[in-house]
């Protein structure tokens, strides 16, 4: 199980740029729990008919809504990876606006900083 689940992070920092502290903190103390929450994540963003560019621009939103920049940078540099554009990352961050206010559209703001410069 111990190289499955190193593929597995392997993958997972790859399209994220990093690994969150908690998912390292996971695969340290609970290698199971750690690949149930890996497969987890490969499953809903890689099957379904919505693309794996707008889930992640949909995690970015909710992140930033929940105020997890750390996340929310993570999860654009997904959408990056996945093809997103700048006006698709800015009208993201203008959604955010009227549903949770401007303290998520800054975190927005502070992790697309982090990712790339618009």
């Amino acid at each position: 199980m111990k190289e499955e689940v190193s593929k597995k992070i392997e993958t997972f920092k790859e399209e994220f740029g990093k690994i969150l502290d908690p998912v390292a903190f996971i695969k340290e103390k609970d290698e199971e729990l750690c690949k149930a929450f890996l497969e987890l994540h490969e499953l809903t963003v890689n099957k379904g008919v919505i693309s794996k560019k707008l889930k992640f621009l949909m995690h970015a939103a909710i992140t930033a809504s929940l105020h997890d920049v750390e996340a929310t940078a993570m999860h654009l540099t997904g959408a990056l990876k996945g093809g997103a554009t700048d006006d698709e990352i800015l009208e993201t961050a203008f959604t955010i606006i009227p549903v949770a206010g401007m303290p998520a559209f800054s975190i927005f703001l502070n992790a697309i900083r982090r990712v790339k410069p618009l």
